[in-house]
């Protein structure tokens, strides 16, 4: 039995007006700031596209460990992945604006440059394309196959099911360790095509993956106040607290890891990324940045207690999510701009595409019932610690 959508008119309306506004405000963009139009959407899209394909990624890893104390709530991230297709799209847009955001893309750069003409082979338009169709395919192919195993449990209740996304999730982490990895190189890296980290791929799957858990934790305690997951209990908000801690202190590992390398090598390749983000009022936005991240979520929930408490876990996700826009800034907008200023474009593209995020996540999050009542393990969610 599927269930009525969660939002009321009122607020369908309003994620209907701020996608529209966003539309239109990148349109005009395109016509006045055409860079700054792209970037913006680069990374608004980033933000969310990613935060699909992790949602994924936090399923299957789910699915491989066999964890039984998610399955209450597992609808949740299934949900996120709604995104994906339009996600696609969005890197289609980017794809025919690409002349305008990546430097590498026009001919004559490469033609000039002698680090462009050795990146040539992989850095050209057509190439890039066939891997971005490629990734995404691949994503929303092991996506649409899971979610439908977990769906077709919901009608018969086998447990062939269950063993099935469980070889298939096997299959997706492969996949998704080199997918990920390509996605961000060519999305983010390339905007500054003379500049290389082999930590980058795993400094973003940090920051992606803090991100998913901090708001499938927030969604989730939010659903619950609202009446769905009655047996949610503060054992599942400890677990979820636990989970955002423990990757934030990761997120910020990584980051201190690929500063500290390029900083002490001190070659002038490497260290031309941090020289324009440590000046012209970027360093400010990267200790935002951190502190939101990691240095306020970890304050918050260092005590167990705090994870099991409603208020701080909403105060500590609320705090990541914000981080991780902040993060995505850094990498993006340095390359676009030079110096730190919000541009009037940001904003209502990034709530535009929120929007988006928000109808399709409630449109797949209706379709089906709130809780898999024929899981296996749906019994040991529900007495989870009990």
């Amino acid at each position: 039995m599927t269930r009525r959508s969660l939002l009321d008119p009122q607020a369908r309306s309003v994620c209907t007006v701020l996608a529209v506004l966003g539309a239109a405000a990148f349109l005009i963009g395109l016509k006045l700031a055409p860079q700054r139009a792209l970037a913006g959407f680069l990374l608004g899209n980033t933000y969310f596209l990613m935060l699909a394909v992790t949602a994924l990624v936090f399923i299957a890893i789910q699915n491989l460990v066999g964890a039984g104390w998610p399955v209450l709530f597992r609808r949740v991230p299934e949900a996120m992945t709604a995104y994906l297709p339009a996600g696609a799209l969005g890197m289609l847009v980017l794809l025919l604006g690409s002349h305008s955001l990546y430097h590498w893309a026009h001919h004559a750069a490469a033609v000039h440059d002698q680090i462009l003409h050795a990146k040539a082979g992989y850095l050209n338009l057509p190439f890039w394309a066939v891997r971005a169709a490629a990734i995404l395919s691949l994503w929303m192919a092991f996506a649409r196959a899971i979610i439908k195993n977990s769906r077709r449990q919901d009608v018969d209740g086998s447990v062939a099911h269950t063993h099935k996304n469980k070889r298939l999730s096997a299959a997706f982490m492969v996949v998704f360790g080199v997918t990920f990895t390509l996605a961000s190189i060519d999305w983010i890296m390339s905007l500054e095509p003379h500049w290389y980290s082999t930590m980058f791929p795993w400094y973003m799957f940090g920051g992606a993956f803090v991100h998913v858990l901090a708001t499938i934790a927030l969604l989730t305690v939010l659903l619950h106040r609202r009446g769905l997951f009655a047996e949610f209990n503060e054992h599942h908000r400890h677990d979820l607290g636990k989970y955002v801690f423990g990757f934030g202190v990761f997120w910020a590992y990584l980051w201190f890891c690929q500063f500290l390398l390029i900083w002490y090598a001190n070659i002038p390749e490497e260290t031309a990324y941090y020289v324009l983000r440590s000046s012209r009022g970027w360093m400010a936005v990267q200790m935002l940045s951190l502190t939101a991240n990691f240095l306020l979520p970890s304050a918050l929930l260092i005590r167990i207690l705090s994870k099991k408490d409603d208020k701080t876990l909403i105060a500590a996700c609320v705090s990541v999510c914000l981080g991780r826009g902040l993060d995505l800034y850094v990498m993006i907008m340095p390359s676009i701009s030079g110096a730190a200023r919000l541009h009037w474009l940001d904003l209502p593209i990034f709530l535009g595409l929120a929007g988006v995020f928000v109808l399709l996540f409630d449109r797949a999050f209706a379709s089906a019932p709130a809780v898999p009542e024929k899981d296996p393990y749906l019994v040991e969610s529900l007495h989870h610690h009990g």
